[in-house]
């Protein structure tokens, strides 16, 4: 039991802060845009935010930093614990398997994977369900 609640907290905490991150990001752009300024910097910026959020909250792959090529924000944000239904972890091996339903926008259905570290719990794959399967997708 308190491994599922350590991982759901390590899941809570990246959800969490990619919300804010997304906001941020999504309220400065749109900021930008509005007054017709130059975006890049801000781009940049926020790239490099992303890049801290997802090195603290998971294991380098290239797939699940996919965002980091394209920086994709919107309203209302992609993630929100307060918001999303998180379901009870599963064990999977050595694992723990966590389905979050997405109360807004698409209402995605997505299962992320965690670890343990031995200094915390990090996301290894987040996949999302298409019919029947699961597709591993960026984070």
């Amino acid at each position: 039991m308190e491994k599922e609640v350590s991982v759901v907290e390590a899941l809570k905490g990246f959800m969490s802060e990619m919300r804010d991150w997304e906001t941020a990001f999504r309220d400065e752009q749109m900021s930008l845009i509005d007054a017709e300024k130059n975006t890049s910097d801000c781009d940049k910026k926020y790239e490099l935010e992303l890049k801290k959020v997802l090195t603290r909250f998971s294991v380098s792959d290239e797939r699940s930093w996919a965002r980091l090529v394209d920086l994709g924000c919107g309203s209302p944000p992609t993630y929100d614990p307060e918001r999303d239904v998180i379901n009870k972890p599963v064990q999977e091996g050595k694992n723990y398997a966590v389905v979050v339903e997405q109360m807004a926008r698409l209402k995605a259905v997505y299962k992320f994977v965690l670890k343990d570290t031995g200094n915390g719990w990090l996301i290894v794959k987040k996949e999302t369900k298409s019919g029947d399967k699961w597709k591993k997708t960026a984070l």
